[in-house]
Protein backbone atom coordinates (compact mmCIF):
# COMPACT_ATOMS: atom_id res chain seq x y z
CA UNK A 1 0.00 0.00 0.00
CA UNK A 2 2.85 2.28 0.85
CA UNK A 3 4.57 1.39 -2.64
CA UNK A 4 0.94 2.10 -4.59
CA UNK A 5 0.94 5.67 -2.67
CA UNK A 6 4.34 6.72 -3.76
CA UNK A 7 3.42 5.08 -7.12
CA UNK A 8 0.25 6.90 -7.79
CA UNK A 9 1.64 10.47 -6.25
CA UNK A 10 4.39 9.82 -9.11
CA UNK A 11 1.94 9.45 -11.83
CA UNK A 12 2.67 6.03 -12.65
CA UNK A 13 0.08 2.76 -13.52
CA UNK A 14 -0.21 0.23 -10.79
CA UNK A 15 -2.52 -2.13 -9.69
CA UNK A 16 -2.63 -3.27 -6.29
CA UNK A 17 -4.03 -6.71 -5.79
CA UNK A 18 -4.99 -7.84 -2.14
CA UNK A 19 -6.21 -11.42 -1.44
CA UNK A 20 -8.88 -10.44 1.32
CA UNK A 21 -11.93 -8.42 1.59
CA UNK A 22 -9.86 -5.72 3.08
CA UNK A 23 -6.03 -3.99 2.85
CA UNK A 24 -3.41 -4.53 5.22
CA UNK A 25 -2.78 -8.13 5.25
CA UNK A 26 -2.40 -9.38 9.23
CA UNK A 27 -2.88 -5.54 10.22
CA UNK A 28 -6.29 -6.04 11.03
CA UNK A 29 -9.16 -5.79 13.05
CA UNK A 30 -12.33 -7.70 14.15
CA UNK A 31 -15.21 -6.94 16.17
CA UNK A 32 -17.80 -9.19 18.67
CA UNK A 33 -19.51 -8.19 21.75
CA UNK A 34 -18.21 -5.29 21.89
CA UNK A 35 -14.62 -5.79 21.74
CA UNK A 36 -11.98 -5.13 18.89
CA UNK A 37 -9.61 -7.28 18.47
CA UNK A 38 -6.24 -7.27 16.36
CA UNK A 39 -4.67 -10.07 15.07
CA UNK A 40 -2.03 -10.05 17.51
CA UNK A 41 -0.53 -7.35 19.12
CA UNK A 42 0.01 -4.17 16.52
CA UNK A 43 1.26 -0.82 17.77
CA UNK A 44 3.16 1.56 15.76
CA UNK A 45 6.56 3.00 16.51
CA UNK A 46 7.96 5.45 14.09
CA UNK A 47 11.49 6.50 14.14
CA UNK A 48 11.52 8.52 10.76
CA UNK A 49 9.64 11.87 11.01
CA UNK A 50 8.49 11.43 7.36
CA UNK A 51 6.36 8.29 7.91
CA UNK A 52 5.65 9.50 11.51
CA UNK A 53 4.09 12.70 9.84
CA UNK A 54 2.34 10.49 6.91
CA UNK A 55 0.52 8.50 9.32
CA UNK A 56 -0.57 11.40 11.44
CA UNK A 57 -1.97 13.13 8.44
CA UNK A 58 -3.73 9.51 6.95
CA UNK A 59 -5.58 9.04 10.41
CA UNK A 60 -6.99 13.38 10.71
CA UNK A 61 -6.09 13.12 14.31
CA UNK A 62 -7.13 9.87 15.30
CA UNK A 63 -4.08 8.76 17.04
CA UNK A 64 -2.86 8.11 20.29
CA UNK A 65 1.07 8.25 21.01
CA UNK A 66 2.21 6.50 24.64
CA UNK A 67 5.68 4.77 25.98
CA UNK A 68 6.15 1.28 26.24
CA UNK A 69 5.28 -0.05 29.70
CA UNK A 70 6.20 -3.97 29.17
CA UNK A 71 7.83 -6.55 31.45
CA UNK A 72 9.09 -10.17 31.64
CA UNK A 73 7.34 -12.84 34.24
CA UNK A 74 10.12 -15.04 35.61
CA UNK A 75 10.75 -16.83 39.16
CA UNK A 76 7.07 -15.29 39.47
CA UNK A 77 7.98 -11.83 39.81
CA UNK A 78 7.00 -8.90 36.92
CA UNK A 79 10.87 -7.39 36.01
CA UNK A 80 10.44 -4.37 33.78
CA UNK A 81 12.06 -4.79 30.29
CA UNK A 82 14.34 -4.92 29.56
CA UNK A 83 15.29 -7.80 31.81
CA UNK A 84 19.08 -6.90 30.96
CA UNK A 85 19.27 -3.83 32.23
CA UNK A 86 17.00 -4.96 35.54
CA UNK A 87 19.14 -7.34 36.86
CA UNK A 88 18.83 -6.01 40.74
CA UNK A 89 14.83 -6.99 40.21
CA UNK A 90 15.88 -10.75 39.79
CA UNK A 91 16.21 -13.13 43.32
CA UNK A 92 19.61 -11.99 44.72
CA UNK A 93 21.13 -15.32 43.14
CA UNK A 94 20.48 -15.15 40.04
CA UNK A 95 21.03 -11.33 40.31
CA UNK A 96 24.61 -11.80 41.08
CA UNK A 97 24.99 -14.81 38.75
CA UNK A 98 23.96 -12.85 35.91
CA UNK A 99 26.24 -9.56 36.72
CA UNK A 100 29.05 -11.26 37.70
CA UNK A 101 28.51 -13.48 33.80
CA UNK A 102 27.97 -10.38 31.70
CA UNK A 103 30.92 -8.25 33.74
CA UNK A 104 33.27 -11.61 32.87
CA UNK A 105 32.03 -11.17 29.31
CA UNK A 106 32.61 -7.59 28.72
CA UNK A 107 35.80 -7.92 30.12
CA UNK A 108 37.14 -10.87 27.85
CA UNK A 109 35.90 -8.23 24.94
CA UNK A 110 34.84 -10.59 22.21
CA UNK A 111 33.24 -9.13 19.68
CA UNK A 112 29.53 -10.47 19.59
CA UNK A 113 29.02 -10.15 15.50
CA UNK A 114 32.51 -13.10 15.12
CA UNK A 115 30.42 -15.45 16.38
CA UNK A 116 28.05 -16.73 13.32
CA UNK A 117 25.40 -18.42 15.33
CA UNK A 118 22.70 -16.45 17.58
CA UNK A 119 23.61 -17.98 20.64
CA UNK A 120 27.13 -16.97 20.24
CA UNK A 121 25.74 -13.38 19.94
CA UNK A 122 23.49 -13.67 22.94
CA UNK A 123 26.29 -15.17 25.02
CA UNK A 124 28.77 -12.57 24.24
CA UNK A 125 26.64 -9.30 24.82
CA UNK A 126 24.95 -10.68 27.90
CA UNK A 127 27.27 -13.39 29.46
CA UNK A 128 26.23 -17.15 30.39
CA UNK A 129 23.63 -16.78 33.48
CA UNK A 130 21.42 -14.57 31.71
CA UNK A 131 21.67 -16.39 28.49
CA UNK A 132 20.54 -19.71 30.27
CA UNK A 133 18.11 -18.10 32.43
CA UNK A 134 15.83 -15.80 29.85
CA UNK A 135 17.51 -15.72 26.52
CA UNK A 136 17.78 -19.58 25.60
CA UNK A 137 14.25 -20.59 27.29
CA UNK A 138 12.70 -18.14 25.70
CA UNK A 139 13.40 -18.28 22.37
CA UNK A 140 13.44 -22.36 21.83
CA UNK A 141 9.63 -21.53 23.13
CA UNK A 142 9.10 -19.19 20.34
CA UNK A 143 11.38 -20.81 17.55
CA UNK A 144 10.84 -24.57 18.09
CA UNK A 145 14.39 -25.49 16.10
CA UNK A 146 17.71 -26.23 18.32
CA UNK A 147 19.34 -22.26 18.69
CA UNK A 148 22.39 -23.31 16.72
CA UNK A 149 20.34 -23.50 13.57
CA UNK A 150 19.54 -19.40 14.12
CA UNK A 151 21.62 -16.64 12.73
CA UNK A 152 21.69 -13.37 14.38
CA UNK A 153 21.76 -11.19 11.18
CA UNK A 154 18.41 -9.94 10.38
CA UNK A 155 16.89 -9.71 14.54
CA UNK A 156 20.26 -8.12 16.60
CA UNK A 157 19.27 -4.90 15.80
CA UNK A 158 15.67 -5.46 17.92
CA UNK A 159 17.51 -6.61 21.38
CA UNK A 160 18.52 -3.93 23.98
CA UNK A 161 22.36 -3.81 24.51
CA UNK A 162 22.48 -1.72 27.28
CA UNK A 163 26.02 -0.30 28.05
CA UNK A 164 28.38 -1.37 30.75
CA UNK A 165 26.93 1.52 33.42
CA UNK A 166 23.28 0.92 32.60
CA UNK A 167 23.61 -3.14 33.62
CA UNK A 168 25.67 -2.14 37.13
CA UNK A 169 22.79 0.57 37.72
CA UNK A 170 20.22 -1.99 36.72
CA UNK A 171 21.89 -4.74 38.99
CA UNK A 172 21.66 -2.21 41.89
CA UNK A 173 18.35 -0.94 41.76
CA UNK A 174 18.15 1.41 38.85
CA UNK A 175 15.47 1.53 36.56
CA UNK A 176 16.38 1.64 32.80
CA UNK A 177 13.05 0.97 31.03
CA UNK A 178 13.52 3.09 27.72
CA UNK A 179 16.09 1.05 25.67
CA UNK A 180 14.83 -0.37 22.35
CA UNK A 181 13.10 0.55 19.34
CA UNK A 182 9.59 0.61 20.53
CA UNK A 183 9.69 2.94 23.54
CA UNK A 184 7.35 5.18 21.90
CA UNK A 185 4.34 3.86 20.85
CA UNK A 186 0.98 4.86 18.45
CA UNK A 187 -2.23 3.38 18.26
CA UNK A 188 -5.46 4.56 16.81
CA UNK A 189 -7.84 6.66 19.80
CA UNK A 190 -11.03 4.93 18.01
CA UNK A 191 -11.03 1.86 15.97
CA UNK A 192 -8.55 -1.03 16.03
CA UNK A 193 -5.18 -0.95 14.32
CA UNK A 194 -6.81 -1.48 11.18
CA UNK A 195 -7.81 2.36 10.81
CA UNK A 196 -4.09 2.70 9.55
CA UNK A 197 -4.49 0.28 6.43
CA UNK A 198 -7.99 1.65 6.06
CA UNK A 199 -6.85 4.83 5.82
CA UNK A 200 -4.03 4.49 3.69
CA UNK A 201 -6.54 2.55 1.24
CA UNK A 202 -9.15 5.21 0.89
CA UNK A 203 -6.46 7.57 -1.21
CA UNK A 204 -6.14 4.79 -3.57
CA UNK A 205 -7.45 4.55 -7.17
CA UNK A 206 -6.25 0.99 -8.13
CA UNK A 207 -7.44 -1.99 -5.71
CA UNK A 208 -8.83 -4.88 -6.26
CA UNK A 209 -9.80 -6.89 -3.55
CA UNK A 210 -10.68 -10.78 -3.74
CA UNK A 211 -7.81 -11.09 -6.27
CA UNK A 212 -5.57 -14.14 -4.88
CA UNK A 213 -2.17 -14.71 -6.81
CA UNK A 214 -2.67 -18.34 -8.27
CA UNK A 215 0.80 -18.54 -10.54
CA UNK A 216 3.50 -16.49 -12.27
CA UNK A 217 5.14 -17.24 -15.05
CA UNK A 218 7.95 -14.82 -14.36
CA UNK A 219 10.36 -15.43 -17.32
CA UNK A 220 6.79 -14.33 -19.49
CA UNK A 221 6.44 -11.49 -16.68
CA UNK A 222 2.64 -12.44 -16.79
CA UNK A 223 0.40 -13.66 -13.59
CA UNK A 224 -2.76 -15.55 -12.94
CA UNK A 225 -4.95 -13.87 -10.82
CA UNK A 226 -8.60 -14.77 -9.41
CA UNK A 227 -11.10 -12.97 -11.06
CA UNK A 228 -9.08 -11.07 -13.27
CA UNK A 229 -7.43 -14.05 -15.56
CA UNK A 230 -3.97 -13.55 -16.81
CA UNK A 231 -2.38 -9.80 -16.49
CA UNK A 232 0.84 -8.94 -17.49
CA UNK A 233 3.11 -6.49 -16.31
CA UNK A 234 6.38 -4.45 -16.56
CA UNK A 235 7.34 -5.09 -12.78
CA UNK A 236 6.06 -6.31 -9.47
CA UNK A 237 5.98 -5.87 -5.72
CA UNK A 238 5.25 -9.06 -4.06
CA UNK A 239 4.35 -8.25 -0.42
CA UNK A 240 2.71 -12.32 -0.17
CA UNK A 241 5.29 -14.24 1.92
CA UNK A 242 8.09 -15.46 -0.03
CA UNK A 243 7.32 -19.01 0.64
CA UNK A 244 3.64 -18.49 -0.83
CA UNK A 245 5.19 -17.11 -3.95
CA UNK A 246 8.16 -19.40 -4.62
CA UNK A 247 5.54 -21.74 -4.41
CA UNK A 248 3.69 -19.94 -7.62
CA UNK A 249 6.80 -19.81 -10.03
CA UNK A 250 6.29 -21.55 -13.30
CA UNK A 251 8.81 -22.50 -14.03
CA UNK A 252 10.28 -23.54 -10.44
CA UNK A 253 12.86 -21.15 -9.70
CA UNK A 254 16.39 -23.03 -9.52
CA UNK A 255 19.67 -21.70 -8.02
CA UNK A 256 22.70 -23.98 -7.37
CA UNK A 257 21.67 -26.66 -5.30
CA UNK A 258 23.99 -25.81 -2.06
CA UNK A 259 21.71 -22.54 -2.46
CA UNK A 260 18.13 -23.64 -3.04
CA UNK A 261 15.76 -21.77 -0.71
CA UNK A 262 14.52 -23.71 2.33
CA UNK A 263 11.87 -20.52 4.21
CA UNK A 264 10.97 -21.54 7.76
CA UNK A 265 8.37 -19.79 9.86
CA UNK A 266 6.67 -20.50 13.03
CA UNK A 267 3.03 -20.49 12.93
CA UNK A 268 1.11 -18.97 16.16
CA UNK A 269 -2.60 -19.19 17.61
CA UNK A 270 -3.42 -15.83 18.81
CA UNK A 271 -5.71 -16.03 21.52
CA UNK A 272 -7.99 -13.24 21.62
CA UNK A 273 -9.53 -12.75 25.51
CA UNK A 274 -12.22 -10.83 26.90
CA UNK A 275 -12.86 -10.66 30.83
CA UNK A 276 -15.37 -8.99 33.09
CA UNK A 277 -12.69 -6.96 34.92
CA UNK A 278 -11.52 -3.14 33.87
CA UNK A 279 -7.90 -2.42 34.21
CA UNK A 280 -6.95 -5.93 34.42
CA UNK A 281 -2.95 -5.27 33.08
CA UNK A 282 -0.65 -2.00 33.51
CA UNK A 283 1.86 -3.68 31.20
CA UNK A 284 0.89 -3.13 26.98
CA UNK A 285 2.73 -6.86 27.06
CA UNK A 286 4.91 -9.30 29.11
CA UNK A 287 7.05 -12.11 27.90
CA UNK A 288 6.94 -15.37 29.53
CA UNK A 289 10.30 -17.78 28.90
CA UNK A 290 9.20 -20.51 31.74
CA UNK A 291 8.07 -24.11 30.35
CA UNK A 292 5.23 -23.97 32.41
CA UNK A 293 3.16 -21.48 30.34
CA UNK A 294 2.36 -22.49 26.71
CA UNK A 295 2.51 -18.32 25.60
CA UNK A 296 5.74 -16.55 24.87
CA UNK A 297 4.06 -13.06 24.71
CA UNK A 298 0.53 -11.83 26.30
CA UNK A 299 -0.26 -8.61 25.80
CA UNK A 300 -3.11 -6.02 27.20
CA UNK A 301 -5.28 -4.61 24.14
CA UNK A 302 -6.99 -1.92 26.96
CA UNK A 303 -3.86 -0.99 28.17
CA UNK A 304 -3.23 0.42 24.35
CA UNK A 305 -6.79 2.14 25.00
CA UNK A 306 -10.24 1.52 26.89
CA UNK A 307 -12.16 1.85 23.68
CA UNK A 308 -11.29 -1.40 22.82
CA UNK A 309 -13.61 -2.78 25.04
CA UNK A 310 -16.93 -2.63 26.29
CA UNK A 311 -17.37 -0.61 29.41
CA UNK A 312 -16.01 -2.49 32.66
CA UNK A 313 -14.27 -4.95 30.32
CA UNK A 314 -10.47 -5.98 29.36
CA UNK A 315 -9.04 -7.79 26.28
CA UNK A 316 -5.49 -9.21 25.69
CA UNK A 317 -4.08 -11.13 23.16
CA UNK A 318 -1.89 -14.51 23.93
CA UNK A 319 0.66 -15.67 21.69
CA UNK A 320 1.27 -19.54 21.13
CA UNK A 321 3.88 -21.23 19.20
CA UNK A 322 1.68 -23.82 17.91
CA UNK A 323 4.80 -26.07 17.64
CA UNK A 324 4.84 -25.88 21.75
CA UNK A 325 1.11 -27.26 21.97
CA UNK A 326 1.51 -29.86 18.93
CA UNK A 327 -0.99 -32.29 18.77
CA UNK A 328 -3.86 -30.49 20.90
CA UNK A 329 -6.98 -29.07 19.62
CA UNK A 330 -8.12 -25.73 19.24
CA UNK A 331 -10.43 -26.51 22.51
CA UNK A 332 -7.23 -27.82 24.10
CA UNK A 333 -4.77 -25.13 23.23
CA UNK A 334 -7.67 -22.36 24.73
CA UNK A 335 -8.31 -24.55 27.98
CA UNK A 336 -4.50 -24.96 28.57
CA UNK A 337 -3.28 -21.49 28.10
CA UNK A 338 -6.78 -19.74 30.54
CA UNK A 339 -5.47 -22.37 32.81
CA UNK A 340 -2.15 -21.23 32.76
CA UNK A 341 -3.21 -17.30 32.32
CA UNK A 342 -4.83 -17.61 36.19
CA UNK A 343 -1.42 -19.61 37.36
CA UNK A 344 0.80 -16.21 36.58
CA UNK A 345 -2.26 -14.09 38.17
CA UNK A 346 -3.52 -12.31 34.90
CA UNK A 347 -6.43 -13.84 35.24
CA UNK A 348 -8.77 -14.33 39.01
CA UNK A 349 -10.62 -16.96 37.77
CA UNK A 350 -11.54 -18.61 34.36
CA UNK A 351 -15.14 -17.55 35.53
CA UNK A 352 -14.17 -14.06 34.64
CA UNK A 353 -13.60 -14.83 30.97
CA UNK A 354 -16.40 -13.22 28.58
CA UNK A 355 -15.02 -14.00 25.01
CA UNK A 356 -12.07 -16.00 23.55
CA UNK A 357 -11.64 -15.94 20.00
CA UNK A 358 -8.49 -17.72 18.54
CA UNK A 359 -6.95 -16.68 15.17
CA UNK A 360 -4.23 -19.10 13.99
CA UNK A 361 -1.40 -17.35 11.85
CA UNK A 362 0.35 -19.97 9.31
CA UNK A 363 3.36 -17.84 8.90
CA UNK A 364 4.03 -15.77 11.98
CA UNK A 365 7.51 -15.02 12.67
CA UNK A 366 10.31 -15.82 9.80
CA UNK A 367 13.26 -18.04 10.98
CA UNK A 368 16.05 -16.68 10.67
CA UNK A 369 18.70 -19.77 10.60
CA UNK A 370 22.05 -19.64 9.41
CA UNK A 371 20.68 -21.13 5.75
CA UNK A 372 18.77 -18.62 5.42
CA UNK A 373 21.76 -15.80 5.48
CA UNK A 374 23.62 -17.49 2.67
CA UNK A 375 20.39 -18.12 0.48
CA UNK A 376 17.77 -15.24 0.41
CA UNK A 377 20.12 -12.39 -0.95
CA UNK A 378 20.58 -14.93 -4.24
CA UNK A 379 16.88 -15.16 -4.51
CA UNK A 380 15.95 -11.56 -3.84
CA UNK A 381 18.31 -10.84 -6.48
CA UNK A 382 17.38 -13.55 -8.97
CA UNK A 383 13.82 -12.19 -9.06
CA UNK A 384 14.67 -8.59 -9.41
CA UNK A 385 16.33 -9.68 -12.53
CA UNK A 386 13.16 -10.68 -14.01
CA UNK A 387 11.54 -7.34 -12.67
CA UNK A 388 10.01 -8.69 -8.85
CA UNK A 389 10.85 -6.94 -5.84
CA UNK A 390 9.86 -8.55 -2.64
CA UNK A 391 9.02 -6.00 0.03
CA UNK A 392 7.57 -6.33 3.55
CA UNK A 393 8.12 -8.07 6.10
CA UNK A 394 7.03 -11.80 4.98
CA UNK A 395 8.12 -10.95 1.19
CA UNK A 396 11.65 -10.02 2.12
CA UNK A 397 11.27 -13.04 4.44
CA UNK A 398 13.13 -10.60 7.53
CA UNK A 399 11.78 -9.27 10.77
CA UNK A 400 10.16 -5.60 10.91
CA UNK A 401 7.82 -3.15 11.97
CA UNK A 402 5.00 -1.37 10.41
CA UNK A 403 7.68 1.08 9.79
CA UNK A 404 9.47 -0.83 7.82
CA UNK A 405 7.09 -2.04 5.61
CA UNK A 406 6.01 1.51 4.81
CA UNK A 407 10.14 2.63 3.94
CA UNK A 408 10.46 -0.60 2.24
CA UNK A 409 7.19 0.09 -0.03
CA UNK A 410 8.35 3.75 -0.89
CA UNK A 411 12.03 1.92 -1.61
CA UNK A 412 10.38 -0.40 -3.92
CA UNK A 413 7.96 2.57 -5.84
CA UNK A 414 11.20 3.70 -6.56
CA UNK A 415 12.56 0.63 -7.63
CA UNK A 416 9.62 -0.02 -10.37
CA UNK A 417 10.00 3.78 -11.49
CA UNK A 418 13.26 2.47 -12.40
CA UNK A 419 13.76 2.40 -16.30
Amino acid sequence: MSAAHHLQSSGQEYLLLEKTATSGGLCRSMKSQGYIFDWSGHLFCPREPWVEAWIKELLDGNVMQFQRQSCVYIKGESIPFPLQAHLGKLPRREAIECLASFLLERAAGRDPQEGGTWPDWIRRSFGEALTRLFFFPYHKKLWGVPLDELSAEGTEWSVPRPTLEEVVDGALGGRNPMMGYNVDLSYPSHGGIEEIPKAMARGLREVRYLSRLQRVFWKEKQVVVQGHGKLGYRKMISTIPLSALLELLDPALEIESELNPTPRAVSIWVLNVGIKRPSASPYHWIYFPEKEFPFFRIGCYTSFGPHLAPPGRSSFYVEIPCHWVRGKSKHQVVEQALKAMVHSGILRSLQEVEIVLPVKIPVGYVIHDVARARWLPRVLTFLESYGIRCAGRYGAWGYGTMEHAIIQGREAARWALEE
